[in-house]
């Protein structure tokens, strides 16, 4: 799944940081929102009451992790492409099952 977060880096699809992505959420400019696991909680609860379940939120994978994936250091990014977050949604239904 982490590979299609450097994919979706590649093809445009990302926007990263916290207050791009608030200001991309706000806008609805991202079909999921990727935060580590390891943000504060001030974070975390920040997002979750400004998506109030309007958007994806991925939360089981760590900052170092995202890093890798995406080649940047990064706690919080937003997919904006819907078929690429389709696809990394249907990823993560088949790791969990």
């Amino acid at each position: 799944m982490l590979n299609y977060l450097g994919l979706a880096k590649r093809a445009g699809f990302m926007v990263t940081g916290q207050a791009i992505v608030e200001k991309a959420v706000r806008k609805q400019k991202v079909a999921i929102v990727v935060i580590a696991s390891d943000a504060s909680e001030n974070t975390k609860k920040d997002f979750e009451d400004l998506i109030r379940e309007r958007i994806t939120i991925i939360n089981q994978f760590s900052s170092t992790e995202i890093s890798q994936a995406i080649g940047q250091t990064r706690k919080i990014l937003g997919i904006s492409d819907p078929g690429m977050a389709k696809q990394i949604k249907k990823l993560l239904k088949e790791v969990t099952l």
